[in-house]
Parts: structure tokens; C-alpha cells; sequence
């Protein structure tokens, strides 16, 4: 069945949901670190009550002076208070109609036409449609091809209707000639698939405390400039920029980062090159005349990551040039949200090996410290990295990204022979 089908199979059983956001709520929206990702809303009890969920909803949302319409999987509701139930959406992708008055010119039955009119929400409201008129809603929306972009999204997102692949002979002979560049060896038939499960957040405010798998989830999820060609559940994202095409997977906590000791992955297909990045929280200082810096301390866990940052070499020549060729950097990110000053920084794992190594990184009782203000601005800030990946002028060269990516997206699918291969050639060759 196609991605159409299956949904619309889905809404008769499940039927649609519309929400329309108040300028309020659409600002917090827009100002939250990953409310397009995960948002909850809370409402009474009976606004709730008649949902059957998981299923879809089309939500209506401001931007600036108009409004746009958004589809995303509204997984589940449950109470938080005697009053109130809470609505958990996740997913939420553009479409191409500006409010939920123009899914009307979508429906070309008079009846249905009505009946669309009489259902549609107020600012603030929610409201369930009819299983015919939630199908006749999704065939017509999927109409567009812009569209399968955010339908792919929410496909993905029901239990039951995840697609996990086959891999085809040409897949399989593909991910042989990757492992081959680098002097691998091992099985490459996918004998497990994980699914990348979704993380959760809420809307980040002044003063609020952050994690790594959110920070992670979000940078994954948008690039500055960049506009979101398509996603799936294996933790890639696509996006475009004219001529320019950036892929990143998320990699914390699944098989990639058990691989490679980072979180997020960018695969700069224009410019032939990848970086790799491992996400680190700084805390607030709390030492007599530290109280405004920001400390990470190493630990074991920096020292297992750092162990597997390693790219074998690749069997074959290079042609192109690189700053650098080492891919692995680490992101340093602060763990509250004081104001609207910096709260990240990079460093190549050149860079942190070296402070790490000086004198000026021990403690007064000896302990190994990151400094956010002894750097003293010696670092790359978000633009900064961005710039350097989108020129190809660090990260790996063009013939060891053609076999790495292939090996990362079998990695990402779940094939943990993979892994298990990689981890002894770098072993082997360190030992070498």
C-alpha cells in the first residue's frame, strides 16, 4: 500500500483532527527550542474526550501576519489535572494551504463542502471531522506533491505503519564496495532494523534546564537557511538550499554512536565531505570567582567516545583539499537558558585534546575542566561550523564520503554486523 493509502485507510477508523493556534499560542510555538517536533497542549476534559487516538491533525498556526497549516500525529491524551487533559502532538510539517478555510476549495462535493464549514475551529479550539471527510481530506492534500514530505512525517509516527525496507542485491553490493574502501570486512545483510524513537520536550523558557537528547533532537531537525526536504524514522533528514544539499542523521544512543562516539552527522552532498559531532552540557561555574563561567568536566564516557573517533584509511587516492581531514567535533552547549547570549560553542577533537593536555585545564584540586572563559573566545561558534561544512573545507574527503555515507545509512537502518566490522578494522589498525 502506499503512504496514501495506508493514512486514509487510517483517518476512517481514527478521524482527522483540526486545531486552530491563537497568535499567542503561535508565538510560543515559534519561540520554543523543538515545539515543531513535540508539542503538547493542554484544554478541559471534553474538548479532548471525543479524539480517537494516535491519528492526524491538521493545526492552523500564525506566522508574523498570516497563517500557515501544519500536519502532524497526534499520539496520545491523558489527564493532568481534575479539569484539564493533555494533547501530545508530534511532527508537525508544513503543507501548502495557509488555513484550515482553504481546505475547503479541496473538496469539490457540495455536501461534504458543508459539512467541512460546520466543523471548522474557532482560535483555540479542536475539533474532530468525520471518517469520509478526513479520507477525502488526506487524497486531496496528498494530491500535491509538496505535501509528501510532511505525510511521509506522519506515517512514520503511527504504530503498525512504519515502513522498514528490504535491502535489494544492488543495496547489498553497494555497501560491500563502501566497507571494501576502508579494508573492511564483515557480514552486510541487515539482521535487525531499529527505530528511532522520538524524544520528548517542552517549550523552552528563560531559566530553563536543557538536555542532551533534546539539544540533539533539535539541531537535527532544522538548519539556519536551509529548508527540509524529507525525514524519516531512521533519524535522516534531508534539506536544501538552491543548489546545495545538507543530509544529517541523528546518531545519539543508536548504533551509529556505538560506532563513531558522536550524535549528529552531516553529509555535505554538494561539497563531497562529512562532519561529526558530540554533544556536551556545560554547567554553571559554582567556585569563588566562577560564579558567571561555564564548566564541562571530562569524564569516562568522553574518554570511550573520544576512543571511537577514529576513520580507518580508505584504500585510494584523494584529490581534494581539506583543512582538516579528522571529521570529529565536539559541541558544548550550556545547560540553562540565562539570556540571549552565546550558549554554545565547537571545538575540533584536535582542539579538545590539546586544552585538555594543558596546564591551564586543571582545577585547583587537580581535576580536568573545559573553561568557557579560558578559551577566551578560541572556538567556532554555530555559523561558524555551518560555513566551514557547507565550503568542504573540514571533514572527510570526497572518496572516503562516497563509501562512509553508505556505510552510515546501513548503520542507521540497524545493521549492527556493521558496526561490529568497523569497530575491529579501527582496532586493528590502531594496534597496527
Amino acid at each position: 500500500m502506499t503512504t496514501v493509502a495506508k493514512l486514509t485507510e487510517w483517518v476512517q477508523k481514527k478521524p482527522l483532527i483540526l486545531i486552530r493556534l491563537d497568535e499567542a499560542s503561535s508565538d510560543a510555538l515559534h519561540n520554543s527550542l523543538q515545539g515543531f517536533d513535540h508539542l503538547t497542549m493542554v484544554k478541559p476534559h471534553p474538548l479532548f474526550q471525543p479524539l480517537k487516538l494516535p491519528t492526524l491533525c491538521l493545526l492552523e498556526i500564525y506566522e508574523e501576519d498570516i497563517t500557515k497549516c501544519y500536519l502532524a500525529t497526534a499520539l496520545r491524551k491523558n489527564a493532568v489535572s481534575t479539569l484539564d487533559s493533555r494533547l501530545t502532538l508530534k511532527k508537525l510539517r508544513e503543507l501548502n494551504i495557509n488555513s484550515l478555510q482553504d481546505l475547503k476549495s479541496l473538496v469539490v462535493d457540495n455536501r461534504m463542502e458543508s459539512l467541512l464549514s460546520s466543523r471548522l475551529p474557532g482560535e483555540g479550539e479542536v475539533q474532530a471531522l468525520s471518517p469520509k471527510l478526513s479520507a477525502r481530506l488526506i487524497d486531496a492534500l496528498a494530491s500535491s506533491p509538496d505535501n509528501q514530505s510532511a505525510m511521509d512525517a506522519a506515517l512514520s509516527q503511527l504504530p503498525q505503519l512504519r515502513r522498514i525496507g528490504n535491502t535489494s542485491w544492488a543495496q547489498e553490493d553497494a555497501i560491500k564496495s563502501a566497507m571494501a574502501a576502508f579494508g573492511i570486512r564483515g557480514s552486510s545483510s541487515p539482521d535487525q532494523v531499529v527505530v528511532k524513537k522520538g524524544l520528548s520536550s517542552g517549550l523552552a523558557l528563560i531559566g530553563s534546564s536543557l538536555y542532551e537528547d533534546n539539544v540533539v533532537h533539535s539541531d537535527a531537525s532544522r538548519l539556519p537557511g536551509f529548508q527540509t526536504i524529507s525525514s524519516d524514522v531512521t533519524g535522516k533528514a534531508v534539506f536544501r538550499k538552491g543548489d546545495e544539499q545538507l543530509i544529517i542523521y541523528t546518531a545519539n544512543k543508536l548504533p551509529l554512536e556505538q560506532m563513531l562516539g558522536v550524535d549528529l552527522i552531516y553529509v555535505n552532498e554538494t561539497r563531497g565531505n562529512i562532519v561529526m559531532i558530540q554533544y556536551k552540557m556545560l554547567e554553571q561555574g559554582n567556585q569563588i570567582g566562577r560564579k558567571n563561567d561555564w564548566i564541562f568536566r571530562p569524564d569516562r564516557q568522553l574518554r570511550d567516545e573520544i576512543a571511537r573517533m577514529h576513520i580507518p584509511n580508505i584504500n585510494g587516492q584523494v584529490s581534494d583539499y581539506r583543512l582538516n581531514r579528522n571529521p570529529f567535533f565536539f559541541k558544548f552547549v550550556k545547560r540553562k537558558i540565562v539570556d540571549d547570549t552565546q550558549q554554545s560553542f565547537f571545538l575540533s577533537l584536535d582542539h579538545l585534546n590539546q586544552v585538555m593536555a594543558s596546564q591551564k585545564s586543571r582545577g585547583p584540586r587537580g581535576g580536568i575542566r573545559i573553561s568557557y572563559e579560558d578559551l577566551n573566545g578560541t572556538y567556532l561558534r554555530e555559523a561558524d561550523i555551518l560555513s566551514l561544512i557547507r565550503s568542504g573545507y573540514v571533514g572527510t574527503h570526497s572518496a572516503e564520503t562516497e563509501a562512509l555515507k553508505t556505510i552510515i545509512q546501513e548503520v542507521a537502518h540497524g545493521n549492527r554486523a556493521i558496526v561490529l566490522a568497523w569497530q575491529q578494522k579501527v582496532k586493528g589498525e590502531l594496534n597496527g
